[in-house]
């Protein structure tokens, strides 16, 4: 629709994201909900549900849904602990008295997926994402029972009605 326009796009930790929105370097950034943005404004953009990842030969991998404390009971691999969606899972496991087992931290969810299909450990991830890499790999994605398990992002932005024309645009398309 908008053939010369040339979207700049870094991928940050939501922490980063606001900082550079703050001190004006870009106009948007993607962030979790569960993130501090004093001072910017925020649209909702979007809503996933977050599942367990397994690989087949997996003792849960049978199963079409596992409770949260049963997942909780295997090794993670997550994104850094610094990550928003690290951070749900943390306060997740914490909600119904346990911690989380993380023992890999990795950066990205193609790391994260290439470590389970090793059989490394599980990783709780945005269905989206990880019915992806079930395609590819060969995992199994289960859903998670007893606990509100969902990833919500949001568009910040320091003032919408401040935004170039094309990052207005955007805000609309999103």
């Amino acid at each position: 629709r908008y053939p010369h326009v040339s979207i700049d796009l870094e991928d940050l930790l939501s922490e980063e994201g606001v900082r550079a929105v703050q001190k004006g370097s870009v106009e948007l950034a993607v962030i979790g909900d569960n993130v501090p943005s004093e001072g910017l404004e925020t649209l909702l953009c979007n809503v996933d549900e977050l599942v367990l990842l397994v690989p087949q030969q997996h003792a849960l991998a049978a199963y079409r849904a596992v409770p949260l404390t049963q997942a909780l009971a295997y090794d993670l691999i997550a994104l850094p602990r610094s990550a928003s969606l690290t951070r749900k899972v943390i306060a997740a496991a914490e909600a119904v008295g346990q911690s989380a087992r993380i023992r890999m931290q990795v950066r990205s969810f193609d790391s994260m997926c290439r470590m389970i299909a090793h059989g490394l450990g599980v990783a709780i991830i945005p269905q989206a994402a990880a019915q992806l890499y079930a395609d590819a790999l060969g995992l199994v994605v289960l859903n998670l029972l007893d606990a509100p398990m969902e990833r919500r992002l949001l568009l910040a932005m320091r003032r919408r009605n401040e935004l170039s024309s094309a990052g207005a645009a955007l805000v609309q398309m999103i």
